[in-house]
């Protein structure tokens, strides 16, 4: 027999999809207080937001008849017509929020415009109205929400502890705060201040709070425009990474959201620059018009789809690498920001405990330890040899075979390379492996092969980038089975691969027969390297994946040819090197990310001294 299902019930289905946890319940909420134009906005919880939620802020309220209204399902006041679903510029727009929040749990709005002089109380629990009444309160709105999922109980069960729950709300908040730097937000938890951003802040500000200390002097600031494209934001220098990818924030129109294509892009603009298996710290603000988002992908509004993704990625590359580029400028300073900065003597600050009221705000004070705030992943920053990061058979320092000869001339870079200041002065040698150099006031350790690399690696791509690509045909042809998608998929980019020296040609069906390969490819990879691309360019949509083998390719030659570590270089072949590093673009790491200086200014070698305290 088939029934209609009850408004509580279905409510309580659609729960599960809006309200996976505490923080899914602070998102909507707050998102509701910025589209209400709040200026402050203050979330309080206790034991992780299972037994409480209360957010109130001072937006423009609601009159009694709208905030009924607001409990109801699918009613909202961010759209009307179709035409507005594909042009969303609010958080809200779907209606769902509020019933699917009061259907598992113990509901309480508070409103009042700033018009009126009495505030609308709604109270429910479990989907049920209770009660409606008139009751004093400020201008703004507080919504409290008690002993989440208590009527659902399978729900509850499968809720981590309070600390884990309470970091849920704290990055999920942080992430809001980041995208709206204007608005002030503070988090309590057990009536403790744990979080507090200032109001009336820009985005550096913001994201040196959130971003933490070890990133705060180190942020970069992005502004690139394409079009109707935008992307500002702040990146961090590559010398401060994570173990995860929990400090990028991406936004599109201010709204937090997870998207692969663009944390890609991100990474390219770090190439080069950071190891493989670690993960930069940044924020990215894409704005474009809201016709060429489609945010109404799902019910949690954190998946989007972009109507042209490709000039998005492009923009966000081309800001990063701009950022980086224009820092890399201050060499010494750019060199010295992965050294743990040293203490100067300054005041002690502690923070103030006191009680919060749903509406009442205190004079601003200093914030407490940040609750639940440190990425798991961040704890285990051990030696980079455990890691996955990708290093060269030559980096390490015991008996390396002698793959090239020694003697070998550096390659020369091409003379349209932006003229830097003038080298610094080659000091000597030490370890057979490290060049010690000065310039002004700042002491340089460069690491030899590393640099090397970097000077091999930028002519190979001058090189590769002006000549024809080198084909080797395959004296026996190899196959390659696909799904249905991926030959579709690989078919489209056959004429690029073939640009660039890799000929593969359909052999029926989803079967098709690699001919030939570049000459920088090792061709027992080539079935990896292509399915790899395939594989990725379908989960992430970004085109730009078929020429990363390229740079796979010139990486491992550049490795190759480079000096090695433990050989003695004479002064001459020492200052040729430092010469040709200072004229690369990127002189600051090698090709997998390594730094190839590292710098010590007069403060520090003083300090090391006691010649200053």
């Amino acid at each position: 027999m088939i029934r209609i299902l009850p408004d509580i019930l279905s409510n309580q289905i659609a729960a599960g999809e809006v309200v996976q946890r505490p923080a899914s319940v602070v998102k909507e909420l707050v998102e509701n207080s910025i589209d209400a134009n709040a200026a402050r906005i203050t979330v309080e919880m206790d034991n992780g937001g299972k037994s409480l939620i209360r957010v109130s802020d001072d937006g423009t309220g609601l009159p009694r008849d709208q905030a009924l209204l607001a409990i109801e399902r699918y009613a909202t006041s961010k759209i009307f017509t179709k035409d507005d679903l594909f042009a969303i510029a609010s958080f809200g727009f779907r209606g769902e929020a509020l019933p699917s929040i009061a259907s598992v749990s113990r509901f309480c709005l508070v409103t009042r415009p700033h018009d009126a002089d009495a505030a609308t109380r709604v109270e429910m629990a479990g989907g049920k109205l209770i009660q409606v009444s008139d009751t004093g309160a400020p201008a703004g709105t507080m919504v409290e929400v008690r002993h989440l999922f208590f009527n659902t109980p399978a729900r509850r069960k499968f809720l981590k502890t309070d600390t884990t729950e309470a970091a849920h709300i704290t990055d999920t908040l942080s992430g809001l705060a980041l995208g709206n730097p204007s608005v002030g937000f503070r988090l309590f938890s057990q009536n403790r201040l744990v979080k507090h951003f200032p109001p009336d802040q820009d985005l550096r500000q913001r994201a040196m709070l959130v971003l933490g200390d070890d990133a705060a002097d180190h942020l970069y600031e992005m502004e690139y425009s394409a079009g109707d494209v935008r992307v500002t934001g702040v990146c961090a220098n590559p010398a401060v990474t994570r173990a995860a990818a929990g400090r990028i924030y991406l936004f599109v129109n201010r709204r937090l959201v997870h998207d692969k294509g663009v944390v890609a892009a991100l990474f390219r603009g770090y190439a080069g620059r950071i190891m493989k298996g670690r993960y930069p710290m940044a924020v990215v603000c894409c704005d474009l018009p809201c016709g060429r988002v489609d945010v109404n992908v799902h019910p949690s509004k954190r998946e989007i789809k972009f109507l042209d993704a490709r000039p998005v990625y492009q923009a966000v590359t081309a800001a990063v690498t701009t950022a980086l580029k224009a820092a890399q400028k201050q060499m010494s300073i750019y060199a010295r920001s992965g050294q743990r900065p040293e203490s100067r003597p300054g005041p002690e600050i502690t923070a103030d405990r006191f009680t919060q009221a749903p509406f009442a705000w205190e004079p601003d004070p200093p914030p407490a330890p940040a609750f639940g705030s440190q990425n798991p992943a961040d704890a285990s920053e051990g030696c980079p040899k455990e890691s996955n990061a990708d290093f060269c058979p030559s980096c390490s320092f015991p008996d390396l075979p002698d793959r090239v000869q020694q003697t070998a001339e550096p390659f020369k870079i091409p003379e349209t390379t932006p003229d830097r200041s003038c080298p610094p002065r080659v000091v000597g040698q030490v370890m057979g492996t490290y060049i010690v150099a000065e310039q002004a006031d700042t002491l340089m350790l460069v690491d030899q092969h590393a640099a090397h690399e970097r000077v091999v690696y930028e002519a190979l791509t001058h090189r590769h980038a002006h000549l024809p690509a080198d084909t080797q045909y395959l004296l026996v042809p190899e196959t390659l089975e696909l799904g249905a998608k991926e030959a579709d998929l690989l078919s489209g980019m056959l004429p690029d691969l073939a640009a660039m020296g890799l000929v593969i040609e359909p052999f029926g069906g989803t079967t098709f027969v690699i001919k030939a390969v570049p000459g920088l490819l090792d061709q027992t990879s080539v079935k990896t390297m292509v399915t790899g691309m395939v594989d990725t360019l379908m989960e992430t949509g970004d085109t730009a994946v078929k020429e990363q083998w390229r740079e796979t390719c010139l990486i491992s030659m550049a490795c190759h040819h480079a000096v090695r570590a433990n050989r003695i270089m004479t002064l001459q072949e020492m200052q040729t090197l430092i010469k040709d590093l200072w004229a690369c673009e990127n002189p600051v790491h090698c090709p997998h990310g390594r730094p190839t200086v590292v710098t010590f200014d007069k403060y520090r070698m003083e300090k090391l001294f006691k010649r200053v305290v």
